[in-house]
């Protein structure tokens, strides 16, 4: 072979052998698998989502159930039955029908669903007593009014100083509050001072009230 005038033989020109190009599955392409795998998994997850709230509800409902205590009323016996549309002021100490001129206060239960059935009402002066049908002070049933209101009127002074007011709307007529299969009522009910408990009925603190000096502002008790 000729020598270049440089002094330097030409070199064989090489050529390269092309680049192989490979192609990646989608498997192992990470940025094209996650939708897939997020449509995979999705159903999963919704599943154990739905499986973690459902046995949370259960869970709460559970707890709920042991620890209500639900409003006791007294029982029918223990009751003076309503006559018409009204019902007769009652001596709360002898059960007498009290003098037609003594000033009284109007006790209204409001929110009964306007029925043929009746509210019940119960009055309680101590905390011993409170919520325990048999030491009522004094118990009664009331007719509804168109309005969804049940009223009665009490001498002023055959109330005591200071007192609770218990009511709940016997909506099927069984003379006992209504509960449903975790024991929480099922009829309404309500509490002077519109006391509420948590997990039952309130304390009697919650729901005491003072005697009023006239009969000029009633005594209302929201059931619900």
């Amino acid at each position: 072979m000729e020598q270049m005038e440089n002094g330097f033989e030409p070199q064989a020109e090489t050529k390269s052998d092309p680049i192989e190009q490979v192609e990646l599955e989608p498997s192992w392409n990470a940025w094209q698998s996650l939708p897939e795998r997020w449509q995979q998994n999705h159903g999963s997850l919704l599943m154990a989502f739905a499986t973690l709230v459902f046995l949370t509800g259960i869970g709460v409902l559970t707890y709920r159930q042991n620890q209500f205590r639900p409003p006791a009323f007294p029982d029918a016996s223990s009751i003076n039955p309503a006559h018409n549309n009204s019902l007769t002021a009652l001596d709360l100490a002898t059960g007498e029908a009290a003098d037609a001129n003594e000033e009284r206060v109007l006790i209204r239960v409001i929110g009964a669903i306007p029925s043929d059935s009746l509210v019940w009402l119960a009055l309680y002066n101590a905390d011993t007593s409170f919520n325990d049908p048999e030491n009522a002070l004094v118990a009664a049933q009331l007719p509804i009014q168109p309005n969804g209101v049940a009223a009665c009127t009490i001498p002023i002074s055959q109330l005591p100083k200071r007192f609770a007011i218990a009511a709940f709307h016997d909506t099927d007529n069984d003379g006992a509050l209504s509960r449903n299969q975790f024991g929480i009522p099922a009829e309404r009910y309500g509490f002077s001072n519109n006391a509420r408990g948590k997990f039952g009925p309130p304390d009697f603190a919650e729901a005491v009230i003072d005697r009023p000096e006239n009969g000029e502002t009633p005594l209302d008790v929201q059931i619900y």
